[in-house]
């Protein structure tokens, strides 16, 4: 049975979904609103740390390809790239 977690980051707040599969022995983890984010762990203490280095990792990237990341807070982290204005004569 799937199980909500909030695995708080340096970026945020994130939700993962966590859940035992017993054909591996292991805790699976799925970001709910990151769906890129997949990971396990052997113990459920393990599968949410390395929850938190997953959803990390995935933030780190996503700012440094100048994008920005909305935690499930809806805090927002990273900047966007600086636009040209320009004016219409």
């Amino acid at each position: 049975m799937k199980k909500t977690y909030s695995i708080r980051t340096k970026y945020g707040d994130f939700k993962v979904n966590i859940w035992l599969n017993k054909s591996d022995n292991a805790y699976l983890v799925k970001g709910v609103s990151l769906p890129q984010v997949v990971t396990f762990g052997r113990t459920l203490v393990k599968a949410k740390k390395m929850a938190k280095e997953a959803l990390e990792l995935y933030c780190e990237c996503v700012i440094n390809e100048n994008k920005i990341i909305i935690d499930d807070s809806r805090k927002v982290v990273g900047k966007l790239p600086k636009s040209r204005i320009i004016q219409l004569a």
